[in-house]
């Protein structure tokens, strides 16, 4: 088994809002020849590069990825998976959110409710139990 440091060290950012009793999660459709997990809904956000923190991770590739600047982001928390550290940051997004952001990476953005969830299988595999967690906690 690998040691921490040598696992992949990632940010997310999870964008959502609640609507009609429902909580909303926006996740992205990777592309086709994406390195990792092509094809797959994922969060968005990336790796940390150098010394960063994992909010400094995730204020960059939430650039990078959607040119957009979160004005209030929470720690949801941190994720150790078979490859992967994954630290989890929510924002509550308004209705206006798809007109706010450009899709940088990925092929598209999409929103889930937990029924959309619980019907959709091709997510990235890491990300089921947090979406779980996501879910019953927002």
């Amino acid at each position: 088994m690998m040691e921490n440091d040598e696992k992949r060290t990632v940010s997310v950012i999870v964008p959502y809002k609640n609507e009609d009793g429902k909580v909303f999660i926006f996740l992205q459709k990777r592309d086709k020849d994406a390195k990792r997990a092509p094809g797959l809904f994922g969060f968005f956000g990336g790796g940390r590069e150098n010394n960063e923190t994992p909010e400094e991770t995730l204020l960059r590739e939430t650039k990078e990825e959607l040119d957009f600047v979160p004005s209030n982001i929470n720690y949801f928390g941190k994720y150790i998976l078979p490859k992967t550290i994954v630290d989890v940051f929510t924002t509550k997004v308004g209705a206006n959110f798809e007109n706010e952001i450009k899709i940088l990476e990925g092929e598209y953005g999409k929103w889930f409710t937990e029924n959309d969830f619980n019907n959709e299988r091709d997510f990235i595999t890491g990300d089921l139990k947090i979406l779980e967690e996501l879910y019953n906690k927002l």
